[in-house]
Order: structure tokens, then C-alpha cells, then sequence
């Protein structure tokens, strides 16, 4: 009796056993998998230059729920966020300037499941400080054009062009007859075009030597700009806008009623837009011929800028920034307190920024209302280049040419600076 007894007893503990495990069998067969969570750095982007404060943030998401996430700069944790939205303030100053730095960051779940985003790196710059400042001997109201392996070009009113190594040293140096205000221009080829007052307008190879020149009736005060086809468009205080061939020939000239001072801009059509002293803005075709010209009211020193849409905008010496339609008609006409010689820069959003003798910058909505003004301490005409690595150079009348730091390469707008690039075509892509 007491074997059966047990034999019983092992026969219903054999059968709860199999009920649990099939219950555990089933139980893991029905719960659902907990992924891990994922996560991605959204700012900065990678590349970029940072300067300051930077936020630091990331998007980090689970099929449950993130637990927190930690940024990680340097492969060192600086900081753990427990909550949306996902962000750390990294202070940069006191870092070395130019120095890069990487940037990830890991995310955990409630069930302590990782991930980690993919690492990004960022260089830190200290914007405002002088990297370097080089000599020419005369005022520089050139303004410098860069090349493609970052050779800065610039005229000088010690009658020379001179190209400056990144790094601030002397490469070589060109001289003309006369003083040279004209800013350069860099074709396909890395030919450099600039005018000078002894009334020539030069070709100069990338190693310094001349090219060709061509003879106009005055100075060339005018900076070129340069066709898709490589022709090449410069005025002169003889009243002519000249176009050149490739090689040095004369391809046509087109008589203003005044001097042509101002720099050419050329258009998605291959028109081309300059101002002159006698207050017109012309709109030349291709071929030479007059397509239309607006008058101002006053003496057009300002080298036009070209919209997304084909919309002109230039100032006159009768305080106006004017936009002027592809048409010739006027679109619309914004007043500033005195001359604008400035030549205009547009924004990402369309919005227009030129300078007034009035000692203001204007920045100005694409219908012409005022966005906001900002008063300097002086007349704004001056036009910086801004390099790839985020350098600003510009020119002084204490004869130097300065490096500055800047943040960021040159904005992707419709025209982003004098002569709308860093090679200074003055035309539209």
C-alpha cells in the first residue's frame, strides 16, 4: 500500500512539473523581444565648426521606453539626460583653437538594453581672433578672391596683385602701372583677371606670370567677372563695359554714358547687369547688345546681385537699394539715410544685406520692408571673402590684408558675397 501510495505521489509531481514547463514554454513563446533603443546625434552636424555654447542633442527612441542617454565628447561622458528633449551644453571656450573633437552618444532602456549613435566630429574655432595679417605696402580695397587650393588673391595700391599662401606667407606678387582697386576674378583654369588704373585689364597665370593684357581708354576700376564660356566682362572709366576672349582678343564693347566703374553680374541667361555714373543700370545680351537699362537717381557704383528668382538688386548714389524685375521693370525701392556703393549679399531666406554711407547695414525683406539696421561706426562698403575653412579675409587702408577666424565656409545662397563666389565669376551658376 505505501509503494503504490508513492508511486502515486511521484506521478502527480511528474505532472506538475510538465505543467510548468509547459507554461514556461508557452509564456516565453508569447512575450515579445525587447529591442534595444536607437539613437542619433542632431546637432551638431558632422563636419561642422563650433564655436561657444553648443547644443548638444540627441533623438533617441524605443519600442518601450528610453531610459536615458549620455553624450559622450572625447570618448569621455560629460553628461546623462533622463528625459526629452535629449541635450547637453557643451562649452568650448578655452579649447584650442582649430582643434576636432569627436562626439557620440548611448542610449538605455527601462531593461538596461544599449545603443550607441554613430560618432560625429566637429572642429571647435574661437570666431574674432587674427590668425594672420600680411603686408602689401598700400591700401587694400581689393577684395580678395581665393582659389582652389586656397591661394588668396588681392590688389593693393602699391599697384601690385599679390597671392598669399594660406598660411599667411608671401607666394608671389604681380605689378601693374597703376594702382589696382579692381578685385580679382579666377577662370575654369585658374587664370587671374584683374584691372588696374593704368587702364589695362591683366591675365595672370597661377604661377605668377603674365598671361596677357588688354588696353582699355581709362582705369580699370571695375572688377571682371567671368561667362560660362569664359568670356571676360570688366568696365572703364572710358564708358565702355568690354567683353575679352579667352585669349586677350576683343570680343565686343558696349559705350555707357558714363564711366563704368562698377563690377559686372552675370545672369542664369548670360545677361549682363552693370551700373554706371550716368544712374543707369544696363542689361547687356551675350552678343553686346542692349537687352534694357533702368535709371536711377543717382550715379550706380554698386555691383549688382542676382535672386533665386532673376530679380537685379543694385544701389545708387541716391540712397536707394533698388530691385529691379529680369523684365527692367522695378520691383521695388528701399531708402537708406545716404549713398549705397555697397554691392549686396543675399540670405538663405531670401533676405537682401548692403551697407549705407550712412553707417548702417540694412537687412532687407525680399517684398523691400526693413527686417532690422545695424549701426557701425563708420561708412559700409567694404566686401570680406569668406574661405572654405570659415577664414574671413578682408583688406584695410593700413595696408594689410587680414586672416580673421571665422565660423563656417561661405552660405549656400543665391549670392552670397561681392561677385557671388570665392573665385569672384559674378555669375550665377
Amino acid at each position: 500500500m505505501k509503494k503504490r501510495y508513492v508511486a502515486g505521489v511521484g506521478k502527480a509531481v511528474l505532472v506538475v512539473l510538465l505543467g510548468l514547463l509547459l507554461v514556461i514554454s508557452c509564456t516565453k513563446k508569447t512575450t515579445e523581444p525587447d529591442d534595444a533603443p536607437v539613437v542619433e546625434i542632431t546637432n551638431p552636424v558632422d563636419g561642422s565648426f563650433v564655436s561657444g555654447t553648443v547644443n548638444i542633442t540627441a533623438d533617441a527612441t524605443d519600442d518601450n521606453e528610453v531610459d536615458s542617454v549620455q553624450f559622450y565628447i572625447d570618448d569621455t561622458l560629460r553628461s546623462t539626460s533622463t528625459a526629452e528633449p535629449y541635450t547637453y551644453a557643451w562649452e568650448t571656450t578655452g579649447l584650442e583653437n582649430s582643434s576636432s573633437h569627436t562626439i557620440y552618444a548611448i542610449a538605455y532602456d527601462a531593461a538596461e538594453n544599449e545603443s550607441v549613435s554613430e560618432t560625429i566630429s566637429v572642429i571647435v574655432v574661437i570666431e574674432g581672433i587674427l590668425k594672420w595679417r600680411y603686408s602689401t605696402g598700400g591700401d587694400v580695397h581689393s577684395s580678395p578672391a581665393i582659389g582652389a587650393d586656397g591661394t588668396i588673391y588681392v590688389g593693393s595700391y602699391n599697384n601690385s596683385l599679390y597671392a598669399i599662401n594660406p598660411d599667411g606667407t608671401f607666394k608671389w606678387s604681380y605689378q601693374t602701372g597703376g594702382s589696382v582697386y579692381s578685385s580679382p576674378a579666377i577662370g575654369a583654369d585658374g587664370t587671374i583677371y584683374v584691372g588696374s588704373y593704368d587702364n589695362y585689364l591683366y591675365a595672370i597665370n597661377p604661377d605668377g606670370t603674365l598671361k596677357w593684357s588688354y588696353e582699355t581708354g581709362g582705369s580699370v576700376y571695375s572688377s571682371p567677372a567671368i561667362g560660362a564660356d569664359g568670356t571676360i566682362y570688366v568696365g572703364s572709366y572710358d564708358s565702355y563695359l568690354y567683353a575679352i576672349n579667352p585669349n586677350g582678343t576683343l570680343k565686343w564693347s558696349y559705350q555707357t554714358g558714363c564711366v563704368v566703374g562698377p563690377s559686372p553680374a552675370i545672369g542664369a541667361d548670360g545677361t549682363i547687369y552693370v551700373g554706371s555714373t550716368d544712374s543707369y543700370l544696363y542689361a547687356i545680351n551675350p552678343n553686346g547688345t542692349l537687352k534694357w537699362s533702368y535709371q536711377t537717381g543717382g550715379s550706380v557704383y554698386s555691383s549688382p546681385a542676382i535672386g533665386v528668382d532673376g530679380t537685379i538688386y543694385v544701389g545708387s548714389r541716391d540712397n536707394y537699394l533698388y530691385a529691379i524685375n529680369p523684365d527692367g521693370t522695378l520691383k521695388w525701392s528701399y531708402q537708406t539715410g545716404s549713398f549705397v556703393i555697397s554691392s549686396p549679399a543675399i540670405g538663405v531666406d531670401g533676405t537682401i544685406y548692403v551697407g549705407s554711407y550712412d553707417n548702417y547695414l540694412y537687412a532687407i525683406n525680399p517684398n523691400g520692408t526693413l527686417k532690422w539696421s545695424y549701426q557701425t561706426g563708420g561708412y559700409v562698403d567694404s566686401s570680406p571673402a569668406i574661405g572654405a575653412d570659415g577664414t574671413i579675409y578682408v583688406g584695410s587702408n593700413d595696408y594689410y590684408l587680414y586672416a580673421i577666424q571665422g565660423l563656417g565656409p561661405l552660405a549656400n545662397t543665391p549670392w552670397p558675397m561681392f561677385h557671388h563666389d570665392l573665385k569672384h565669376t559674378g555669375r550665377v551658376d
